[in-house]
């Protein structure tokens, strides 16, 4: 199994952000290929750290090899493209971890 980690620290607006990421963010992550799970966590605690972390989500595909080839679809590069939509919401860029 291989994943994509996103997380995210708490946005300017939170309300906004929550509904633009639920109602249209993950609608392209589902519309990858590949994907098998896709999950969104609200974060109630963060430590050893004094960042202000907010959401993080998960996107799961059987493999390393099937996270690359989802990587390289069209479908992938609106969700890359619609990630700098998200910035207006955002002070900085979430962090993202690919893990296997």
């Amino acid at each position: 199994m291989a994943k994509i980690i996103v997380i995210y620290q708490e946005p300017k607006d939170v309300d906004e952000f929550k509904n633009y990421y639920e109602n249209n963010h993950m609608a392209l992550v589902k519309d990858v290929p590949n994907v098998t799970n896709a999950e969104v966590n609200y974060v109630t605690a963060a430590m050893n750290t004094e960042k202000n972390y907010f959401l993080t989500a998960t996107i799961e595909f059987s493999s390393k090899e099937q996270l690359e080839e989802a990587m390289q679809s069209p479908a992938w590069a609106k969700v890359s493209e619609d990630g700098q939509n998200m910035m207006k919401f955002l002070n900085e860029a979430p962090l993202l971890l690919i893990t296997e």
